[in-house]
């Protein structure tokens, strides 16, 4: 079903330092991309998407930028390793926007990582969640996709938009998710809305990739389930 393989087996606590290096020649609209792209992982951290890793202290989504270089420091607790494989996923895929690095690398603990290096490897979902998983055992179609939370109780008016900011952070991550490593994942046209008090529907114009993304999603219904029930994750 997917081409990568999935595991959150190994597990860090711990600071964790990330420096990113553009080629010569990047121009201001390049830096400003892959800072974005540093923040979501980060956001993407802080929301759930890899839970149960989380920040330990403050969370924080800064990046400080100096010229043609990226750097951000922070301290997890429990986090998958395999985090960071979709965090160089990411910055690979800046390659079909005609940006080049210098290098890319996370160092936790004693480990240095090369951000630009393919594993394979990618978080796994968590097991036994505490709500009904409904993914699609055949993936023929158009190539859109539907994906449906629904709550055990009506979200106040006051988060709904937070969860929905949260939820589209999806969109870049799912670009580490690519079916064939030298084209981008087709990923684009997100809509998301709550179809009824309790039930987020987001909708994607086109989604073609890795169905291990999915597991992303899992994750982050897990992180919300905390404080906010979850009765249903579908996908279609």
């Amino acid at each position: 079903m997917t081409g990568f393989d999935v595991s959150s087996s190994e597990l860090y606590s711990g600071p964790v330092g990330i420096q990113v290096d553009l080629a010569n020649g990047a121009d201001s609209d390049a830096i400003e991309f892959v800072e974005n792209r540093i923040v979501t992982f980060l956001k993407s951290l802080k929301a759930g998407f890899f839970f149960p890793g989380a920040f330990r202290g403050p969370a924080t989504e800064m990046v400080r930028v100096s010229g043609m270089s990226f750097y951000c420091q922070l301290e997890v607790v429990d986090l998958a390793t395999t985090a960071f494989d979709v965090l160089g996923g990411v910055l690979a895929d800046c390659r079909h926007h005609e940006i080049s690095f210098r290098f890319a690398h996370a160092v936790f603990g004693n480990d240095r990582k090369d951000l630009l290096v393919e594993t394979g490897q990618r978080p796994d979902a968590v097991h036994s969640p505490p709500f009904t998983v409904e993914f699609p055992t055949d993936l023929d179609g158009n190539y859109s996709l539907l994906v449906e939370i629904e709550f055990a109780n009506p979200v106040a008016s006051d988060l709904k938009q937070r969860l929905l900011d949260e939820l589209a952070l999806w969109d870049d991550l799912s670009f580490a998710y690519s079916e064939d490593s030298d084209e981008q994942a087709p990923v684009s046209g997100a809509q998301g809305h709550f179809n009824d008090p309790r039930t987020i529907h987001h909708y994607e114009w086109v989604w073609e990739a890795e169905p291990a993304a999915w597991n992303l999603l899992v994750n982050l219904c897990c992180a919300w389930n905390r404080t906010l029930p979850i009765v249903r994750l579908h996908v279609e």
